[in-house]
């Protein structure tokens, strides 16, 4: 999905490293925050060789049993999470986002034409005339994103993901995106949609076919605390209990919430029904204003950090919210003092209240001494945009969300 939209403003990466859990017929990946890299080298230049364990890092690392492994995720912005595969043999690395809204698969060709296409500038790509494992395809491919398009071709190759590999999958080597993209770390992207008759393989799809993941289903938990070092989980093939919220009585006894299951329409998004979307006031629980009150729908994005809605509905929020229009960038800024103080805003899917605070729907970002705190809502002017939302990261981050492909079912449940 678009998420260009914070890219010329927010261009610094928070990288995590993961630490991986075994299970049969699973896959479970811990996100944790750290610094930089340039951070890391500047407080500690050469500490691995200082320490005597430098050559770890270059050894092999055991692998796990089958049905069981790891993926090492990194951080971007606040929201956004993308993996590290290894395409080819030898292997190149890349960095891709893990997205909902796609059910293709793509990566950088080594194609692009650099000199015209700036997007591709500072970013791995895929050269496949360096790797035994190719297979040509050569169908060109053309993604119309509204303002923009991605063209490039397909092609066969094997992908690797952790210690988990997908031999002959079909990808399309992109050769031209946006400029935008230049504010980007991610190289492409492994679908996670829902398959059409007529859709290519989601990455998902083929890591259960070749028996890598034994349950047909996949949930992200996100953290967006940032005093934790601790990003997030995405979790392939079961529900984690450790990331849902409890409830603690008087007696000592919790309970987990109860997940809300929504039936999943057909078509390749996750794609859901909304009762309607509810704005409190901030001075009065009691007065509150009502969008989509015939129902709408939504889809969940896992790659955007942010909130897409109708024109007019997202205008009214920004007007609740008392948030100023920036001059340039479609941007839409609140006072930081009054993030804390901002109104509720609330989704109700299948009657529950999914409810986001001030700090949930706002993005900060600094620039030396200046912070700004921008609104995650955007406002999508499009005709068939109408009663249509991209729930992205500001929301996902808040509700533990199961993607169930053998019910086509989706669940939100509050995050522990």
């Amino acid at each position: 999905m678009n998420k260009v939209y914070l890219y010329s403003w927010l261009c610094a990466i928070i990288p995590v490293i993961c630490s991986w859990e075994k299970g049969d017929g699973y896959i479970s990946i811990d996100l944790i925050r750290q610094k930089t890299p340039r951070m890391q080298y500047l407080e500690n230049p050469h500490l691995a060789d200082k320490m005597g364990f430098g050559e770890w890092f270059h050894k092999p690392k055991p692998k796990p049993k089958p049905g069981n492994d790891s993926i090492a995720l990194y951080r971007f912005l606040d929201y956004e999470f993308y993996a590290k595969i290894v395409i080819g043999h030898p292997g190149q690395t890349m960095n891709v986002a893990l997205d909902t809204g796609w059910t293709l698969s793509w990566v950088l060709s080594a194609k692009c034409q650099v000199l015209t296409t700036p997007g591709c500038w500072f970013h791995n790509m895929y050269d496949h005339t360096r790797s035994s494992k190719y297979k040509k395809d050569g169908t060109p491919y053309v993604g119309n994103e509204g303002k923009y398009n991605l063209t490039g071709f397909y092609s066969y190759e094997t992908i690797s993901v952790a210690h988990s590999n997908v031999t002959n999958f079909r990808f399309v080597e992109m050769d031209n995106v946006p400029w935008t993209y230049l504010f980007s770390k991610v190289d492409g992207l492994l679908g996670l949609g829902i398959r059409g008759p007529k859709d290519d393989e989601p990455f998902f799809y083929a890591l259960h076919r070749e028996n890598n993941i034994t349950n047909f289903l996949f949930s992200v938990y996100m953290n967006r605390d940032r005093q934790s070092t601790h990003g997030g989980n995405v979790i392939l093939g079961f529900i984690q209990d450790k990331h849902i919220h409890q409830t603690q009585f008087k007696n000592g006894t919790k309970i987990h919430d109860k997940i809300k299951f929504l039936p999943v329409e057909p078509g390749q998004y996750w794609k859901f029904s909304v009762d309607k979307v509810t704005v409190k006031s901030d001075t009065n629980d009691t007065d509150i204003t009502t969008l989509c009150p015939n129902g709408c729908k939504a889809i969940s994005d896992t790659s955007s950090s942010t909130i897409t809605g109708p024109e007019d509905e997202v205008d009214k929020i920004h007007e609740l919210i008392k948030a100023q229009k920036f001059p340039f960038g479609g941007i839409w800024t609140v006072s930081c003092t009054s993030v804390n103080k901002l109104p509720e805003i609330s989704f109700v899917l299948g009657g529950q209240s999914f409810k986001l605070k001030g700090p949930n729907y706002i993005i900060r970002a600094s620039f030396m001494s200046i912070e700004i705190c921008m609104s995650a809502f955007i406002p999508n002017p499009s005709p068939s945009a109408a009663n249509f939302w991209v729930l992205g990261g500001a929301f996902l981050s808040q509700y533990y969300s199961i993607y169930d492909l053998d019910n086509k079912i989706i669940g939100f449940v509050r995050a522990a």
